[in-house]
């Protein structure tokens, strides 16, 4: 079997967990995703509660997500590939453990892109995590156009004007967002704020990774 990240080839192991899955990374790269750290909001390691979440709760603004791994070096090569070279089929070396996310949720909604980003990429990478996962994907999102979030310093990120829309019924719902990577938590926390605007009852987050 051949490693879809590294491309070597490597003996399945054949645990009886493993009959009916697909194997897909070798044991070599498996290894060095490291997963989420101790913060219980957000997953950074270091603290039960890092200082970042502390401020985001003083400002009421708690938003429980749930990484699944660290943005360490491979974490970024992966997304080259992944999110900025195309290669999609990539994301299935993640299928088992996106089908084994369990939050409370009644949809799934992915972080959008803007119409001319999405135009330039052709997909969208936080669409193609939630469709990996189960639950019913709900599309209620439209985000305007802006600078790419990768290009802004922290303090920008804090201060851009949200971006975001609703634009379907969410009221009463449990809503689970859907991004590739948290780094300071604002993304998540505009599109929840629209969300909640307009009547969603809980929203919670999970990304594939927690930049440190």
């Amino acid at each position: 079997m051949k490693c879809l990240l590294c491309g070597q080839d490597f003996l399945p192991s054949w645990a009886l967990s493993n009959v009916w899955t697909r194997q897909t990374l070798c044991p070599t790269c498996k290894i060095e995703f490291v997963k989420r750290g101790e913060c219980t909001d957000c997953g950074k390691p270091g603290q039960l509660l890092c200082q970042d979440c502390n401020d985001w709760r003083q400002q009421g603004q708690l938003l429980l997500t749930h990484p699944l791994f660290l943005y360490h070096p491979p974490a970024k090569a992966f997304m080259r590939r992944y999110k900025f070279l195309g290669d999609t089929a990539l994301l299935n070396v993640f299928q088992m453990e996106l089908k084994k996310v369990k939050v409370k949720q009644d949809w799934i909604v992915p972080i959008p892109l803007s119409p001319e980003r999405l135009r330039d990429r052709r997909f969208n990478q936080a669409e193609l995590i939630g469709r990996m996962m189960r639950g019913r994907i709900r599309l209620v999102l439209e985000r305007t156009d802006g600078p790419a979030l990768s290009h802004l310093s922290r303090q920008q990120r804090l201060e851009r004007n949200n971006p975001f829309h609703v634009t379907g019924p969410v009221a009463g719902k449990t809503i689970l967002l859907v991004d590739d990577v948290y780094t300071t938590g604002i993304t998540l926390r505009q599109a929840a704020s629209r969300l909640r605007e307009a009547g969603a009852k809980e929203i919670s987050a999970v990304t594939l990774f927690r930049s440190v």
